[in-house]
């Protein structure tokens, strides 16, 4: 009886683990899918899940590799106060004061979010308290925009949403990002 005590003792944690792991395979496997990179060093393992997402936007979108690369660090509400929004817009261009890629990245959301409410307003729809993706189904259901354009702003979104989440965001990566939303023609 003692020995089988002593074996279930020492079977347990593995039985546990597997067990584990086949209970959360879905959810493990999109995990590891979504993954861009696993780099292992000194200070630990790292995960880049940005560098993959924003290959699949830019093919999503339209871009190549050469048109994505920004040079001049340009910004979408650049620090001048000159915009890229269009010249009959009801959107007024504020000043950048985001001094990190995180900080872009926010400045970048609020932009989308500004796109898309000005867009849902004009049509008469009602966006309070509406995510962004929210906003986005919506006006494909109202076929403002087409599923098409539903697609690439929702990749974008989430592209955004994962920036903001990766603390090794860098400027590049955000200008980038801003280029693709640029792309997009609303």
């Amino acid at each position: 009886m003692q020995e089988l005590i002593n074996l279930l003792d020492v079977i347990i944690w593995p039985l546990t683990v597997l067990a584990g792991l086949l209970f959360f395979r879905e959810h493990i496997g999109k995990v590891i899918g979504s993954l861009g990179s696993i780099k292992a060093g000194a200070q630990g393992f790292e995960m880049n899940f940005i560098d993959d997402k924003l290959q699949e936007a830019s093919k999503l979108i339209g871009l190549g590799s050469s048109e994505i690369t920004a040079k001049d660090g340009s910004s979408i509400i650049p620090k001048d106060g000159s915009s890229i929004i269009p010249k009959d817009s009801k959107i007024v261009p504020k000043k950048s004061h985001a001094e990190t890629p995180y900080q872009e990245l926010l400045e970048l959301q609020d932009a989308i979010n500004q796109t898309l409410k000005n867009m849902a307003a004009t049509k008469g729809i009602a966006t309070n308290g509406a995510s962004n993706f929210a906003l986005t189904t919506t006006l494909a259901d109202h076929d403002i925009i087409n599923n098409q354009k539903a697609r690439q702003l929702k990749t974008l979104i989430e592209l955004n949403n994962i920036g903001l989440n990766s603390p090794k965001i860098t400027s590049n990566q955000v200008i980038q990002m801003k280029t693709l939303f640029n792309k997009i023609s609303l």
